[in-house]
């Protein structure tokens, strides 16, 4: 884990973010911009009843590889990949010594994703690039890297991140958004993803709370579910967002669900 993640790890645990620094506008902006670029489709579960599963749009058939930075003690996910699809998964993470289970589909180096390849570190583009190659791009990504996804997302470029046509990203210490760095660094981090990107799906993680300031709802960490925009059609509904979706389930199943608020998404 890199110094940034320690950083943003104790301002989560000492609730050290500055209440008010962003403005409640600029705030706002924000998640109408991620309400804007919210669309409604067709969304299977993949990964079991609890942490580690996801919702994802059913375009499999023309996925070859998954890429998964930050391994558990479980592997759900890139399991039914494998099992179902066909899919192979590349996993890293440094935190550890291997995959926590074996399969044929599965390849694991023992690396942190951060935004620079040195010693313990390599950058995403890296990675992919020794993996599978400079041209693939039929690829998933699914990144739960415990606050350094900020680090990875700011370094690689809008080129990189489109090879994946579809991103599931777990985003922590969002309650930093009230802080003008944070929300400065965030943004920027947004509008990169959303030139190429649509929101296909934002699930709360209720292992956290929701933080409140002038009337402003933020969960502290949210799954988001990107879509390239250039699959979108294959899967659309023409019906409304509706959440919680039908197949959302809790990521802690000892604690209360928590519902994320109708400003991120209802039209």
């Amino acid at each position: 884990m890199n110094l940034r993640s320690h950083i943003f790890k104790a301002a989560l645990k000492n609730n050290l973010y500055i209440k008010g620094t962003a403005s409640s506008k600029d705030v706002r902006d924000f998640i109408c911009r991620f309400n804007e670029n919210y669309e409604a489709v067709d969304l299977t579960r993949v990964g079991g009843e609890s942490d580690g599963g996801y919702l994802v749009p059913d375009i499999f058939k023309d996925m070859t590889y998954c890429f998964s930075p930050g391994v558990d003690d479980k592997a759900y996910f890139e399991s039914e990949l494998a099992d179902k699809y066909g899919i192979k998964s590349y996993m890293a993470d440094a935190s550890v010594s291997s995959s926590p289970i074996e399969n044929k589909n599965f390849n694991f180096s023992k690396k942190f994703i951060g935004n620079r390849t040195k010693g313990d570190f390599i950058t995403l583009g890296d990675w992919v690039s020794q993996s599978v190659g400079v041209a693939e791009d039929n690829m998933i990504l699914q990144m739960d890297i415990e606050g350094s996804e900020y680090d990875v997302l700011i370094f690689e470029s809008e080129e990189l991140l489109s090879r994946f046509p579809v991103m599931i990203i777990e985003f922590h210490f969002l309650q930093n958004i009230f802080e003008s760095q944070f929300l400065s660094t965030i943004t920027s981090i947004f509008e990169k993803i959303y030139k190429t990107f649509c929101i296909c799906h934002v699930h709360p993680n209720n292992s956290n709370d929701i933080e409140n300031l002038d009337g402003i709802e933020v969960p502290r960490i949210i799954e988001v579910t990107f879509l390239k925009r250039s699959f979108l059609e294959k899967v659309r509904r023409m019906d409304s967002v509706e959440l919680p979706h039908k197949l959302d389930r809790k990521n802690v199943k000892s604690l209360p669900d928590i519902k994320m608020p109708e400003m991120w998404w209802k039209s």
